[in-house]
């Protein structure tokens, strides 16, 4: 699906994770070079640079999720499944040739003959068992348990039949099973390397996966280095080397772009349009993809244990106003979490929390509120136009009377730190899944980080309510829950509030010949990336 993205022009117009922090505790940010099993091979000498706004803190997927570890990650695994991001986000072979249902909680996978990992070795149905097993994934001690429960936590396990067959079975039914095995969390890893690797911490630095690049040197908040698959059952790949740069402020980014140290580059905003095109051999490429940019409130604050003052918040903000003035209107405006993306379950009738500072002063007033500050804490550099967004809110919240200190931040560690009370913060929700069970459930359920990790929110209802949502097979049946969540996440007990689709603007070299997905990830791999001289 390429609607929403386009290449852009010169212009006289302006321009979470939240896991990062729980799951990588520890993690040194070391150096570690892949394991390979194959002899040298002559590889293109070409290197693409990507400058980045930060790397994931582990390249291990059931250790985090985060825009960062995915535009990396893509590039490095893959599952049974995949998506065709160019043809209507359709559930393609990935892996695995061919896929049957046996019944409604068992389906069976033919796997393609010599898949080789990086280390040379040839994937089995062991391997895919071993990655979905207790040891890595579904034991009570297993590292990945908490993400795995995420997103693929209606399998109970993967059975290998033989060498190329793999049955995968759930624990109840589960509409969504070929789109989770297409998606994060579900990717094949190698056994052995997993088993030979001197530690966990180590795996995670330098995980063995089957995608067209391995992992040749990592080094966190610095630079991620990988190198072509020489036995990539998917082809050659393009070059022979993909240099993650990181360049935390966008200047640094910009200035590299333009010195020809970066092919590529991250977060652009829209001021830098003419900028990029007053380069020689530069252009900006992308739009929204299928995330919604968000807030989340701390229900734990004392000024936002009222509901009603949640709901006034998100009332108070002219969505429409922030996408014109910081975007052009080149992204779409979100009064709650409804998507087109979700099929048959969306609904463009629903009006969410529409601006309305009218009803914010009066749910303000009704909930006894005085003006007491609340916290909102934002990162500086993570998401694009990210502060300049914070600001025009505390603006607008000022406006129906609501005092928001705003603080920003250099870290998600810091933004989560619970030394001093939180309150609002910024996030952003992807749609993992095109059905709310894959943004809505999936972050704010019993299984979400919301609940689970950051625990800022939880409510019974809602998590009674999603369990149907992510098990009935009945279509009525699933819109009146997603009808019934959002009533909770809007007006009842809000956890926070959507404010747009998240755009992701990059400026490259058009001598860089690649495009962009309506996702977070990048894709590098042959039939989406050539280099001219």
């Amino acid at each position: 699906m390429q609607s929403g993205f386009f290449a852009l022009h010169s212009r006289t117009d302006p321009m979470t994770s939240a896991t990062r922090r729980t799951f990588t505790k520890g993690l040194a940010a070391s150096t570690a070079l892949a394991a390979t099993g194959l002899p040298a091979v002559a590889q293109p000498a070409r290197r693409l640079t990507v400058g980045i706004q930060g790397t994931p803190r582990s390249l291990e997927p059931l250790r985090e999720f985060s825009n960062v570890a995915w535009r990396v990650g893509y590039n490095i695994f893959e599952g049974l499944l995949g998506i065709d991001y160019k043809n209507g986000l359709a559930v393609v072979p990935g892996l695995a040739e061919s896929h049957r249902r046996i019944s409604p909680s068992m389906m069976e996978f033919t796997l393609k003959d010599g898949v080789r990992f990086h280390d040379g070795e040839i994937m089995t149905s062991e391997d895919v068992a071993f990655s979905f097993g207790p040891e890595r994934m579904t034991g009570e001690r297993a590292p990945g348990r908490a993400i795995a429960n995420v997103f693929v936590g209606t399998i109970s396990r993967v059975e290998a039949i033989d060498r190329r067959t793999v049955r995968v079975v759930t624990r109840t039914t589960d509409p969504l099973l070929e789109q989770r095995l297409a998606g994060w969390g579900a990717q094949v890893i190698s056994k052995k390397a997993f088993l030979a690797a001197a530690s966990y911490e180590a795996w995670e630095r330098s995980p063995v996966g089957t995608g067209p690049f391995r992992v040749k040197e990592f080094r966190i908040d610095e630079r991620c280095l990988l190198e072509a698959h020489a036995g990539y059952h998917g082809g050659k790949p393009p070059v022979g080397e993909v240099l993650f740069r990181v360049l935390p402020e966008l200047a640094a980014r910009m200035n590299a772009l333009a010195a020809g140290e970066a092919d590529i580059v991250t977060e652009v905003s829209l001021d830098q349009v003419r900028n990029v095109e007053a380069m020689t051999d530069r252009h900006v490429v992308g739009g929204p993809i299928l995330n919604f940019r968000a807030l989340v409130f701390d229900k734990a604050h004392p000024q936002l244990v009222d509901p009603r003052v949640r709901r006034a918040l998100s009332h108070a903000i002219d969505r429409k106003a922030i996408v014109d003035s910081l975007y052009a209107g080149r992204t779409v405006a979100r009064a709650t979490q409804m998507h087109p993306a979700f099929g048959a379950l969306n609904d463009p009738t629903r009006p969410g929390t529409a601006y309305d500072p009218d009803l914010a002063r009066k749910l303000l007033a009704e909930a006894g509120y005085k003006g007491q500050p609340i916290p909102y804490r934002t990162h500086a550099s993570y998401y694009t136009q990210q502060v300049q967004t914070a600001q025009i809110l505390v603006e607008m919240w000022r406006q129906v009377g609501i005092n928001v200190d705003l603080q920003v931040r250099e870290n998600w560690q810091q933004i989560f730190d619970t030394a001093s009370p939180r309150g609002i913060r910024d996030w952003s929700n992807s749609i993992l899944f095109q059905d709310p069970v894959g943004s809505l459930t999936r972050l704010y359920g019993a299984a979400g980080s919301v609940q689970n990790v950051s625990k800022e929110w939880s409510n019974a209802p809602f998590n009674e309510t999603a369990r149907v949502l992510e098990t009935s097979l009945d279509l009525a049946e699933r819109k009146r829950a997603f009808a019934r969540l959002l009533d909770i996440y809007e007006t009842e007990d809000p956890p926070g509030c959507a404010l747009h689709d998240l755009v992701m603007f990059y400026a490259k070299k058009r001598s860089v010949n690649w495009t962009p997905y309506p996702v977070e990830s990048m894709d590098f791999g042959p039939g989406n990336l050539t280099v001219g001289a």
